[in-house]
């Protein structure tokens, strides 16, 4: 399957879920749990392009990563965009492929996946962000046929976030 055949299955798949949703202020969490298709396609995004580029972390103790002795004091680098696509984590670790987080999927390694961080320090916000996320993708693909207005790539960008090259500009259609 083409690319753009691929993208346009996902987006009915997606489409077709959400339309048999009612959403209510009340049904929030029933609601969630019937949308782990919009789900998993945030995840997927989330996984191609994590909110933080890079997390650092200070070495309180010497320590040891793989083979390599790191002193006590040293500074240690994750960058979630890179370790998001390794080729040793991912099976086609470039494609945006929603069902690796479906149910049935084999699930990544406890630390392959880490778009809001990790430990002590992960982000306190993560579990709202995922439901937020879910929720409004949900609601715009439930009342809009969403299509980018430009073929212009989007680029991602490493600033402290990271963040397009440029503003991506879509068009919305009511759907019928």
């Amino acid at each position: 399957m083409r690319n753009r055949e691929a993208r346009h299955a996902r987006g009915d798949e997606l489409a077709a879920e959400v339309q048999r949703i009612d959403f209510t202020p009340d049904n929030t969490t029933d609601v969630l749990n019937q949308l782990p298709y919009t789900r998993a396609v945030v995840n997927e995004a989330l996984r191609l392009y994590p909110p933080a580029f890079a997390i650092t972390r200070a070495v309180i103790g010497t320590d040891r990563i793989g083979t390599v002795e790191v002193p006590a004091g040293s500074l240690v680098m994750v960058a979630p965009f890179v370790l998001h696509r390794h080729a040793r984590l991912w099976r086609n670790p470039d494609a945006f492929e929603p069902a690796r987080f479906l149910g049935d999927a084999t699930p990544a390694h406890r630390f392959a996946y880490l778009p809001f961080g990790v430990g002590p320090r992960v982000c306190v916000g993560a579990q709202f962000a995922l439901t937020e996320a879910a929720l409004v993708l949900a609601m715009l693909i439930k009342q809009f046929r969403i299509t980018r207005a430009s073929t212009e790539p989007v680029l991602p960008v490493a600033v402290i976030v990271t963040a397009p090259d440029h503003p991506a500009v879509f068009r919305l259609q009511p759907r019928a």
